[in-house]
């Protein structure tokens, strides 16, 4: 090795560094792969000789993928239920600066005949093995009738099918490859072979000639590459390598994201440089020349990593992205599979899914459960589907819902739960229903989690061309504002409804009132603050049943009645407090009184929403008319109220009780509306049909 070093010029503070990493992980490079590095520091330097940054790992476990854990016998390494590692070898032709087993190999005593027949009875014992990795160390460092004697007694196993050999030899001492070794191969077939090519620079005329000879043996060759920072990050270096491995016959299998093995942390990359690696092969290389990008989990083994080309899909459509950022939407075929042919009414269980209203904490604002629901409406709900015959239980969405759920036998929820906690709270409940394909009415997880994200609905909007007034997410109050926005402005919580968080000061004037307001909703919701442009013409709140939309009378929002110091706005005093059966002023009008002209263009932008944001069985939409009598989309309850009281101001109810509905037929409605989305048969026939008079101009 002297003479290796002298040949780089290494100072002596340089080699005592190496010599210091030796006597903790040891040095050993064969004469073929030392001649392959060009300069130190180089590709193949780095992964060879030893760097001071390997002593330096603190974080990093000997044994990251607990291999020890699965251990059951000396040798035998068993992850998978029908797969086992055999590790054969402690040796290397070389020992490679990242290798997964840092803990063993080069440091142990040589493994014996004995502890490899022991391991085999294991393989021979368990009969759920189909598929034998033979690895080390490296197998091919064992002598010729070693390596035989090893395939020959795994070949007398009736239950394994196929054997792997794991083998850096041909990069590193191509010169192993012989004739003979490669006639005695052939003999155990089907055999595979899964070798070790980290950059372009290692592939040699020798490897090549090694690679080819394997080949032409028989013997299928794939490439597992390992992603090393300061080595192969880069999808030049990545793709030439792949090309030159086609070119030998070697398919490139896995590209790994690094272990977390102690003495390694350096060579470590993001995921994220993986997934762009993975994105600039795809399309600017054959599909031969892509192998999987896997990360290898403690107890849950590889998992492959994608690229997200898949954008979005539901059970219409997949809207994905092509290699050149180009947006395609696919639709998928109309078969959905029926979860159940038939229902029998007497034995068919509904769970209705609801949170409870109840007084707010003493650390939390009054309306902090503004839109969980008084029992009268779950208990209405119950009475309208019992009619039909169905067996229905209240379930309230607390911690425990989903064991009551999993343990309940439903054939269908009704939910209009909002969630415990967090952003998405809104999606919980379809979320569990869907792992547990338990059918429900309404909604779909990303749909409920968009709508109640104020920010990601009013982009979603302006992406399909719907109008929403302009507007500025404030995640601090130190944000510069957007000189584009003009007051007065409206500040919101980002994730509430039911007007939750909007107040009589909510309207700002200036900076400071702004910045004072921005505050208030960030300390006391926990949230960011959606601040927008406020539109002073008339408001209006137009309610869609069916998935051909019907659009219902529409709602105006009237606010005349109230006294000169309350904001003209749709506040949570207004719509809880003045809003009222009490109140001798009704501020509801419907349906509206408008023009036909104006009556169209608002039930346009509603089914463009509706469908934009891909909702399902009913929602309500809130609107606004700018300066210009444009209507402008200001919030979307894809979970609208079901108050049954035609007293109280519901706005959907509202809206249904104006087209002639009754209580029962706006929640059997509903429920129907699902039942046939899922393609289940035989909905309750005990309603009227109130879903045939929209104009498809409206519909569409």
């Amino acid at each position: 090795m002297d003479s290796f070093f002298k040949r780089f010029n290494l100072t002596k503070q340089e080699y005592e560094k190496i010599r210091k990493v030796n006597k903790v992980y040891p040095l050993k490079i064969t004469n073929h792969y030392a001649n392959l590095i060009k300069e130190k520091g180089d590709p193949l330097w780095k992964q060879s000789i030893p760097d001071i940054e390997e002593l330096n790992d603190l974080t990093n476990e000997e044994d990251p993928l607990f291999e020890e854990n699965y251990t059951p016998v000396p040798l035998v390494v068993h992850r998978y239920p029908d797969r086992v590692l055999l590790l054969v070898s402690n040796k290397c032709a070389m020992y490679c600066r990242f290798c997964t087993r840092k803990r063993k190999v080069g440091k142990l005593l040589e493994i014996t005949q004995a502890q490899i027949i022991n391991a085999i009875q294991y393989i021979r014992e368990h009969k759920e093995i189909r598929d034998v990795i033979v690895s080390g160390g490296d197998p091919l460092m064992l002598k010729d009738d070693e390596i035989e004697f090893i395939l020959q007694n795994l070949r007398k196993i009736e239950h394994v099918e196929l054997i792997r050999i794991g083998t850096r030899v041909p990069c590193t001492l191509p010169s192993r490859v012989t004739k003979k070794l490669c006639n005695m191969l052939s003999k155990y077939k089907p055999l595979f072979m899964n070798l070790h090519f980290e950059h372009p620079s290692e592939i040699s005329p020798e490897s090549k000639q090694a690679c080819e000879m394997l080949a032409d043996a028989g013997i299928p060759l794939g490439n597992q590459c390992v992603l090393l920072k300061g080595v192969n990050d880069n999808p030049e270096i990545i793709k030439s390598l792949f090309h030159k491995l086609l070119m030998m016959r070697v398919k490139p299998y896995y590209i790994y994201q690094a272990d977390q093995v102690k003495g390694t942390e350096h060579f470590r990359t993001s995921v994220q440089v993986g997934l762009k690696i993975m994105e600039q092969l795809y399309g600017h290389t054959s599909g031969i020349s892509i192998p999987q990008y896997v990360i290898d989990t403690v107890g849950c083994g590889k998992i492959p990593i994608l690229p997200s080309f898949q954008q979005y899909i539901n059970d219409n459509k997949i809207i994905l992205r092509n290699f050149e950022g180009k947006i395609v939407e696919y639709e998928n075929p109309n078969n959905k599979e029926k979860i159940q042919e038939s229902t029998d009414e007497s034995n068919f269980r509904i769970a209705v899914i609801f949170n409870l209203k109840r007084d707010a904490e003493v650390d939390k604002p009054e309306d902090w459960y503004a839109e969980f629901d008084d029992i009268t409406i779950p208990n209405a709900i119950k009475s309208s589907l019992a009619k039909n015959g169905y067996q229905v239980e209240l379930l309230e969405a607390d911690e425990n819902i989903f064991e009551k759920l999993k343990k309940g036998n439903y054939n269908f929820a009704f939910n209009i739960a909002e969630g415990m906690n967090g952003t998405s709270r809104e999606s919980q409940i379809p979320a569990i229903l869907d792992m547990l394909k338990i059918p429900y009415n309404g909604s779909g997880v990303l749909t409920q989690a968009i709508t109640l994200d104020k920010r990601r609905k009013k982009e979603l909007l302006l992406y399909h061309g719907i109008n929403t007034p302009k507007f500025q997410l404030f995640k601090t109050t130190y944000q510069k504002l957007n000189p584009e926005l003009q007051f007065p402005l409206i500040v919101k919580p980002n994730f509430e409804g039911s007007s939750k968080g909007i107040r009589n000061n909510s309207i700002v004037s200036n900076e400071e009132e702004l910045r004072k307001m921005v505050k208030f909703v960030i300390n006391n919701y926990k949230q960011a603050a959606l601040v927008e442009e406020l539109l002073e013409g008339r408001e209006f709140t137009v309610s869609l049943i069916g998935n051909n939309p019907k659009v219902l009378p529409i709602v105006e929002v009237t606010f005349d009645y109230l006294p000169e110091h309350i904001q003209k706005i749709d506040s949570y005093e207004v719509k809880w407090f003045w809003d009222n059966p009490n109140n001798t002023t009704n501020p509801i009008v419907c349906p509206a009184k408008i023009s036909k002209d104006l009556e169209n263009k608002i039930k346009r932008v509603a089914v463009r929403t509706f469908k934009a944001l891909e909702c399902a069985d009913f929602c309500r939409i809130d609107l606004r008319l700018d300066n210009r009598g444009i209507p402008n989309v200001l919030d979307v309850n894809a979970l609208p109220g079901l108050i049954p009281d035609p007293k109280e101001n519901s706005r959907f109810p509202k809206a249904c009780y104006a087209d002639g509905m009754t209580y029962d037929d706006i929640i059997n409605t509903i429920f129907n509306e699902a039942m046939k989305r899922y393609g289940i048969t035989r909905p309750s026939n005990n309603i009227k049909n109130n879903l045939s008079t929209t104009p498809d101009i409206l519909r569409a």
